[in-house]
């Protein structure tokens, strides 16, 4: 099945069926793991401290806060920190009528661009790059910028410090990031190789995004700080066609093109599958895959406004395939719904008793792509991993995910 028909609504918007039980049952994909105690944004004592996994939340939550008037609501969930999973949304509530509607973004709070390939835009880049260029010109202003709280939660609160030039990356176990010697354990396979090769190329291709740039932009964002923003993109930006959801042309086929879908796996189907000298036929399936929201927007409406959007608190959630969440705009709010199933919510257990961690599919994503861009593989936790101060450790965590994909991708 076509894995963006997960996103279906029955009709109009935001019609998820939720059933009419007064609770129910916490369930998951995931292993079940037992988190650490339970950190939220009114027990985060410093959220300048940008090594707090929870940096920034309390700056966000102000932000957002400050915007209800704007229609910006989020209900019964809130930013905790996991042992699988690390920083994610909590479920707060045991009522499975409160899974609708637990978030609702509006449109002045969304970080967007034109989607657009090299050469299709204004300014003749495409849409990762103006996406990234706006980030981190937002970033740069601190609390003067209409995103900060945004800004600070992807930087852990070191947007909003003076001075502050380098940040975290949102996905430190990408590929990234891996040294040669993690690198090299992904060379026991061939896709392990393959893999490696489009990593290379990916990264080629963002020096020379970089390297278009004006030189006024130059100055004021190295090649470090566009690849961070590059990276914070690819791992939460979505794609869609926001103009008219009910009805007008293309009907019922907009309709379905118009629900979001996480586009790193987009991006990285037009670029890789393009360049048969990067990757052979292993990645054929995902750049199908990827490819076919697009093709579906333009059969739809041909001129149709299509835009790649940055939804803050909604990509806080971490990825399950199996859930069934829905994520539609909503005109009449202009703004972006998020409403839960029942299978986007995984059971955590600790001293205290069950939690329930919120988490939305990504849709259908293939082990690379989840490696590549995101920095995690399915059923592959963190628990247990840490090192002598209680802190992650970043080797072993690259190496059991090493292991992991070479046992899965001979």
């Amino acid at each position: 099945m076509n894995p963006f028909l997960r996103f279906l609504p029955c009709s109009g918007v935001g019609l998820l069926l939720l059933g009419t039980s007064s609770g129910f049952t916490l369930t998951g994909g995931l292993k079940k793991k037992v988190p650490q105690t339970i950190l939220s944004s009114t027990a985060t004592s410093n959220d300048s401290d940008t090594n707090n996994s929870l940096g920034g939340v309390s700056d966000f939550e102000e932000w957002f806060e400050a915007n209800s008037s704007a229609g910006a609501q989020f209900n019964n969930i809130r930013h905790a920190l996991f042992n699988s999973m690390g920083r994610g949304l909590q479920f707060t509530s045991t009522k499975s009528s409160d899974l609708s509607k637990v978030a609702v973004v509006p449109r002045k709070l969304v970080l967007n661009v034109p989607f657009s390939d090299e050469g299709d835009s204004s300014n003749g880049r495409s849409w990762d790059t103006n996406l990234s260029c706006k980030l981190w010109q937002e970033c740069l202003k601190g609390k003067a910028s209409a995103y900060y709280g945004y800004c600070s939660l992807l930087t852990r609160g070191a947007s909003t410090q003076p001075g502050a030039s380098t940040y975290l990356s949102t996905a430190p176990d990408a590929l990234r990031h891996w040294t040669p010697s993690q690198r090299s354990l992904l060379e026991k396979s061939e896709k392990g190789k393959k893999l490696l090769e489009v990593e290379n190329k990916q990264q080629e291709e963002w020096r020379q995004k970089y390297e278009s740039l004006v030189a006024s932009e130059k100055e004021k964002m190295t090649f470090e700080q566009f690849s961070w923003a590059m990276e914070a993109v690819h791992s939460r930006a979505f794609r869609g066609d926001f103009g008219a959801l009910d009805g007008g042309e293309g009907g019922p086929i907009r309709k379905i093109a118009s629900l979001l879908l996480p586009f790193s796996a987009l991006a990285f189907g037009l670029v890789y599958a393009s360049d048969p000298f990067a990757v052979d036929q292993y990645f054929l399936p995902i750049a199908v895959v990827a490819a076919a929201p697009v093709a579906l927007n333009i059969i739809a409406d041909a001129k149709g406004s299509k835009e790649a959007v940055m939804l803050p608190l909604i990509d806080s959630a971490n990825h399950l395939q199996e859930a069934d969440s829905v994520i539609e705009y909503d005109p009449a709010v202009n703004g972006f719904v998020l409403s839960l199933g029942r299978k986007c919510l995984v059971k955590e257990v600790d001293e205290t008793g069950e939690r329930a961690q919120v988490c939305i599919s990504y849709g259908v994503r293939k082990d690379s792509e989840l490696l590549l861009n995101y920095g995690f593989l399915r059923g592959c936790t963190m628990e247990g991993l840490e090192n002598k101060d209680g802190e992650e450790n970043r080797d072993v965590i690259r190496q059991r995910l090493a292991e992991q994909f070479v046992s899965q991708n001979p």
